[in-house]
C-alpha cells in the first residue's frame, strides 16, 4: 500500500478541488435523501449523518425536514461541514464519533442514522464492532440507512461482479488538475487490485507560486466484499432484523439506486 488512508489530507485537498470547480454535489444526492423523507414523513425524526464529509448529506437532509446531528472522525470534514451548515443558514451539531462507540456514547439517541460509506471498511472484526456501535445508538424500531449492497443482486459474489466492471486496469491517470490564487494541484490516481478489493493510490502534487512543490500520498480501498449476501448477513449476526432495499429514481443522475435499511429490534 502506497499510503495510509488519512481523511484530512483527502479533504483538505477535495476542499481546494470544490473551491476551484464547485460541482453540485447536493443535487446529485438529493434524491436520497427526499426518497428517505418520503419514508420518514413525521415530524422529530431524529437523524445522524454519520458520514458527514463535506456537509453534503446533512445540510439535504435537515432542509427536507429531519432533525439532525452529523459526525465524522475527521477535523478537516467536521470543519467542512460546520461552514456548510452556516452558509445554509441552518443549525445542526457536528460532533466527533468513532461508530464503534456510538452506543456509549449515544445510546438509544437516533430514529435513524444515515451511513453512504458502510462497505468501505475491509476487516469483518472493524466493521461487526462499528455496526454493534449503530445498532445501540439507535432506538427500539430505529433503522440504519445504507448504500453499495443491493437486494436486486442478492446472489453470493456479486460484489466481485461490480469490482470487474470498476476495474479499469492500473495504468496511472489524472483524476483533477486545478489552479487558483497561484497554487496548482494535480492528482493522479493509480489503482491496485486485490481479491475482494481495489487499492486506489492518491497522489496530490501540490505547487505554490515561489515555493518548492510537495507531494503527499494517500490510499483508499475501494471494498467490494460486502454486497447484498454478505452484508445482509452480518447485520443479522450482529442483531439487526428486517433487513430490506428499497429502488428509488435518481433524477439528477438518470437512473435507479437502491437505499437499504436494517432495524433495531423495538
Amino acid at each position: 500500500m502506497l499510503g495510509e488512508l488519512d481523511w484530512d489530507t483527502y479533504w483538505r485537498f477535495e476542499a481546494f478541488r470544490r473551491a476551484c470547480d464547485p460541482l453540485d454535489f447536493r443535487r446529485w444526492k438529493r434524491d436520497s435523501q427526499r426518497a428517505l423523507r418520503e419514508l420518514y414523513p413525521g415530524e422529530g425524526v431524529r437523524l445522524l449523518d454519520s458520514t458527514a464529509g463535506m456537509g453534503d448529506h446533512t445540510v439535504n437532509l435537515a432542509e427536507e425536514g429531519f432533525v439532525v446531528e452529523a459526525c465524522d472522525e475527521s477535523a478537516v470534514a467536521r470543519a467542512e461541514t460546520e461552514a456548510a451548515v452556516r452558509a445554509a443558514g441552518l443549525a445542526v451539531p457536528v460532533f466527533e464519533a468513532a461508530w464503534e462507540r456510538l452506543a456509549e456514547t449515544h445510546a438509544a439517541r437516533w430514529d435513524l442514522i444515515f451511513n453512504d460509506a458502510l462497505h468501505w471498511t475491509w476487516d469483518e472484526a472493524a466493521l461487526r464492532a462499528q455496526l454493534a456501535g449503530f445498532l445501540g445508538a439507535l432506538k427500539p424500531g430505529g433503522a440504519l440507512v445504507f448504500f453499495f449492497a443491493d437486494a436486486r443482486m442478492p446472489e453470493e459474489g456479486a460484489g466481485l461482479q461490480l469490482l470487474e466492471e470498476d476495474w479499469g486496469g492500473p495504468e496511472p491517470r489524472v483524476a483533477w488538475s486545478h489552479a487558483k490564487d497561484g497554487r496548482r494541484v494535480t492528482l493522479t490516481v493509480m489503482k491496485e487490485r486485490g481479491p475482494d478489493y481495489i487499492d486506489a493510490h492518491h497522489l496530490f502534487h501540490d505547487q505554490r507560486a515561489g515555493g518548492a512543490p510537495t507531494l503527499e500520498t494517500l490510499t483508499m480501498r475501494e471494498v467490494y466484499r460486502w454486497d447484498w449476501h454478505a452484508l445482509s448477513r452480518l447485520l443479522a449476526d450482529v442483531g439487526f432484523v428486517d433487513v430490506r432495499s428499497d429502488v428509488f429514481p435518481n433524477r439528477a443522475k438518470g437512473y435507479d439506486f437502491a437505499m437499504n435499511r436494517a432495524f433495531r429490534p423495538r
